[in-house]
């Protein structure tokens, strides 16, 4: 369009305000205080980040309102009006001239008429561009630049109008009917399930509008975070494509350690599989003899909980000892657990006993029999001869740990030998007992809900969920994240939906002084949201439905301590990484100074926060239902760094971790390998099946006034640095090259030698560092004081002796009784009288103040 100077004069002269004139406040803009509110409803059942008008004293402003992040209640009304004003519809006529009553019909339209007004000079209160409901579909990034940006006290803003849905989307509508029933000469016909084929149906990809599908790449932990390829919603649900087991298939039982008998799977040598018969009990749970002798002797399974050196340990052990710590004469098996699970061979024996029937489904994941090499292993049953003729099967699990997920291409089945042979090695290899599922698999499309694309012929097959006939269907296509706003300054993104992308969503790239409120961040294949800048504050955001991550922040230069100021606050983040599940986080904070404060997050298959660099903020965040796939993993996670100093972790509600995966158990705050210089204050830990506070040797940290309530250890700590072989690392390059990070950060020049003098003191040398009779190596400065525990199977797990290198150990106390209101009610503010304030330093923990708020 053509933007013509009587055009601009007339948005620039603003002389009679618009009804749409509303906006919330804002660091950038305040509004005047004789247009203060007089309308604070909140009492209304509101959803999903819902707009509404309400009314303001001075009549040339209006006011509106937004439903808290977590649809909990309506915030309170705010008021305020622009120097100018644009509209757009994409309903509208052609040929608007972005008036109300004549919008512009397409973004770009508007977005050249405020290049025009920033290069002209914009009003006092800056300039609007009010975005009515419906569907605005991109075929490419929608960019705002620095030539579209305002200056401070004069924002342009691009918002949603109140009471109405506007999405910026990156995928097609498809219209349901285009849908068809599934007959024998469809192409896959013989390929579908006998007892699918009368619900699937099938339609023409192209014909919907995709001629390019994508293709699906190796991802996960073993590789970079990657685009997904076209995926499928109905009514902003993603469908899953065709998998076995099913997500919800769960064949597997739960082993009871105390039943009358037990029974041992797997292929092992000795042959210790079979069935098992309780004959006492140790540790609070039973022993089991073999039901006959293998070789001539007895095997016995057992638990075990034994002091070395100072240090306490619990494990299970399948040995021909009758207790304790098995000998070295015959071959045994043990796990390091509290758990019954998967364990590992000793003294000569091979294979992997397990307490499970592999051949079953453990809550959506088929288990590995045995590994043949880093490629190959063997399964359990026979449902891969249905494969055979599967052009483009995959692969996911967690194929070595349970904190390292991979996507791999599924090469060949031997139904033979039953292996499965992958396309690549999953990383680190392949372990007897691990998770996988099989997907991409037009022969599993066995359930509503699943689809499958055949690239050859570009036929997509879905069974519809229920409704579907009637549901808004889209196809993502964009690659490209949907909103991009770069290298840009004094820019206000608000109350818009942002969805069906196969990249990021939003991306805000070295942008300063830039505000996003309200937005819902749903259904991309990768992150909700990438952050890069300075003062960019994000408020209010729902994200949900993510490939990967919910929210990248970073900002700012650890070198110089220069803060980016990079904030997400009041928040909702759930339902992420449905494609990468390991170190995809709902919120990952790097640089200098990040503020992660009052957001909740939930329902994830690994970490809701990671972090590195320093001076981050992590308070009054309500995390649960994390690590639900994951093991050796924390819901606040980072490692590794000597030099990960002033970062605070403060008053979080962290509570009900579990997970379905083998390994080492799930961890509340989980300090790994050495990180050092944390503060953990004040957060409350309830319902965490593994560590409530893990502490991986780190100098100079301070873990103060903490709860811990109904979890398994309360602290669990050890001094690796010192006692693991070649900790730290002197190897250039190396993750645990600890001095060579220091090194990189100038540590003990300024800012670092005046602000952290602890840090600066620890040698640049790693001779000295190693020197026998030197404790640098050693949690030293570490301080764990006025913590309270409550219902905790162990209190401290002091591995390594590793408390008596602490600086302080004084005022930690476990309670009696429950410290709680009314927990039986689910109320867990703590009782002001109750014995939890009896102990010294102890503070109380607004509950009431963690968590969304306005």
């Amino acid at each position: 369009m053509v933007v013509t100077p009587m055009l601009l004069a007339l948005l620039l002269a603003c002389a009679e305000p618009d009804p749409k004139q509303i906006v919330t406040d804002s660091a950038l803009d305040t509004a005047p205080e004789d247009s203060a509110p007089t309308d604070t409803e909140t009492s209304d059942a509101c959803s999903e980040l819902a707009t509404r008008s309400c009314a303001c004293d001075d009549a040339a402003s209006e006011g509106s309102q937004r439903c808290l992040a977590d649809s909990s209640a309506w915030g309170s009304c705010s008021c305020q009006t622009y120097g100018a004003a644009l509209h757009v519809d994409p309903d509208a006529a052609a040929g608007g001239d972005g008036s109300a009553a004549a919008p512009f019909l397409r973004l770009e339209d508007a977005l050249t008429v405020v290049e025009a007004a920033v290069a002209a000079g914009l009003p006092e209160g800056g300039l609007v561009v009010w975005l009515g409901g419906g569907t605005y579909a991109l075929t490419s990034s929608f960019a705002l630049t620095a030539a579209s940006s305002g200056s401070a006290g004069k924002p342009v803003v691009w918002r949603g109008v109140p009471g109405e849905v506007a999405k910026l989307v990156g995928g097609v509508n498809v219209d349901p009917a285009q849908f068809m029933a599934l007959t024998e000469a469809t192409p896959g016909y013989a390929r579908v399930d006998v007892a699918a084929r009368s619900s699937v149906r099938v339609a023409d990809l192209g014909a919907l509008g995709v001629a390019d599908p994508g293709a699906l790449v190796r991802r996960g932990f073993c590789a970079n975070s990657a685009n997904s390829a076209a995926e499928l919603y109905v009514d902003g649900s993603p469908l899953r494509l065709a998998r076995w087991p099913d997500a919800d298939e769960n064949t597997a039982t739960i082993v009871d350690p105390m039943a009358a008998t037990l029974t041992v799977y797997g292929s092992t040598t000795p042959d210790v599989s079979g069935s098992y018969t309780k004959v006492g009990e140790n540790d609070g749970v039973g022993v089991y003899a073999r039901d006959a002798l293998v070789d001539g002797l007895q095997y016995r399974l057992y638990r075990n909980y034994w002091e070395y050196n100072g240090s306490w340990y619990r494990a299970w052990f399948l040995t021909t000892n009758t207790s304790g710590y098995p000998g070295s004469t015959n071959p045994w098996f043990y796990l390091y657990s509290d758990d019954l699970g998967s364990m590992s061979a000793s003294n000569g024996a091979s294979g992997t006993p397990s307490f499970s029937d592999l051949a079953s489904a453990n809550h959506g994941f088929a288990s590995i029999v045995a590994a043949v090499d880093d490629r190959s292993f063997v399964y359990a049953g026979d449902r891969p001869n249905r494969w055979a003729t599967a052009p483009d099967a995959w692969l996911h699990g967690m194929w070595k740990y349970s904190w390292a997920d991979c996507h791999v291409p599924l090469a060949a089945i031997d139904t033979a030998a039953t292996t499965l042979t992958l396309g690549d090695s999953p990383g680190y290899g392949i372990a007897a007992g691990q998770a996988f599922y099989a997907y991409n698999l037009l022969e599993e499309l066995t359930q509503p809900g699943e689809w499958y694309l055949d690239r050859a012929t570009n036929l997509l097959y879905v069974w519809p969920p229920e409704g579907f006939d009637t549901a808004q269907v889209q196809v993502s296509v964009l690659s490209d994240p949907v909103l991009v706003v770069s290298k840009a300054h004094d820019i206000q993104v608000q109350d818009l939906t942002i969805e069906a992308a196969r990249g990021d969503l939003l991306k805000v790239d070295e942008s300063v002084d830039v505000q996003i409120e309200g937005l819902r961040l749903r259904n991309g294949g990768r992150y909700g949201a990438m952050v890069t800048g300075t003062n960019v504050a994000l408020d209010g955001l729902l994200v949900y439905g993510t490939g990967a991550g919910g929210v990248s922040i970073s900002g700012g230069e650890r070198r110089s301590l220069t803060r980016g100021n990079v904030s997400i606050s009041n928040s909702a983040i759930h339902d992420f990484a449905r494609w990468e599940w390991t170190y995809r986080p709902g919120v990952y904070a790097t640089g200098v100074g990040q503020t992660v404060a009052n957001n909740a997050i939930w329902s994830a298959p690994h970490s809701a926060i990671l972090f590195s660099g320093n001076d981050h903020s992590f308070t009054r965040n309500d995390i649960h239902d994390v690590l639900q796939y994951s093991s050796d993993a924390g819901a606040i996670y980072s490692g590794r760094d000597w030099g990960a100093r002033g970062n605070v972790i403060a008053q979080n509600f962290i509570h009900d971790l579990s997970t379905v995966l083998p390994g080492y158990g799930v961890h509340g705050i989980y300090l790994d390998d050495c990180l050092s210089g944390v503060d953990v204050t004040g957060n409350l830990l309830y319902g965490i099946t593994g560590n409530a506070i893990q502490h991986g040797g780190g100098r100079d940290d301070h873990i103060t006034g903490n709860l811990v309530a109904r979890s398994g250890v309360g602290l669990a700590t050890d001094a690796r640095c010192a006692t693991w072989a070649n900790t730290p690392s002197t190897a250039a390059g190396s993750s645990w090259n600890l001095l060579e990070k220091l090194e990189a950060q100038g540590y003990q020049q300024e800012p670092w030698a005046s602000r952290w003098p602890e840090c600066a003191a620890i040698p640049d040398d790693y001779d000295v560092i190693f020197e026998a009779g030197t404790l640098w190596r050693y949690p030293e400065g570490t301080t764990f004081s006025s913590n309270v525990a409550w219902e905790a199977e162990t209190w401290i797990d002091d591995g390594d002796n590793a408390t008596t290198y602490f600086a302080d150990t004084s005022n930690n106390q476990t309670l009696d009784a429950s410290p709680f209101v009314d927990e039986a009610a689910g109320d867990l503010r703590l009782d002001p009288v109750g014995a939890a304030f009896s102990v010294p330093g102890f503070e109380d923990i607004p509950l009431d103040l963690i968590g969304v708020q306005e």
